[in-house]
């Protein structure tokens, strides 16, 4: 299982807290900063890197499906546009 990006990125800073300042002080900024983070991480509407891609190559493939049926719709407008519409009375009876 993969590590939490967020839990990765702190970890070197609680470490230099822990190291730097005394244990209570040290507490009480870890506890601040996890706190302010995790709400800017939450505004910011993250999803996992596997999603995204998954959502990607969906896009891609409705894209290509689209691009087909527009190519179809435009070969079929061409083809009626050659005959009469239904139910006309050509101009040889």
């Amino acid at each position: 299982m993969h590590a939490d990006p967020f839990t990765t990125l702190l970890r070197p800073i609680m470490q230099l807290l822990d190291q730097a300042l005394p244990e209570n002080l040290a507490g009480s900024l870890k506890a601040d900063i996890e706190t302010k983070a995790q709400s800017v991480f939450k505004q910011m509407a993250l999803v996992p890197k596997h999603e995204f891609e998954a959502q990607e190559a969906l896009l891609q493939t409705l894209e290509a499906q689209i691009k087909s049926l527009e190519a179809r719709l435009s070969e079929l407008e061409g083809f009626s546009a050659d005959r009469p519409p239904r139910g006309a009375s050509s101009i040889e009876d």
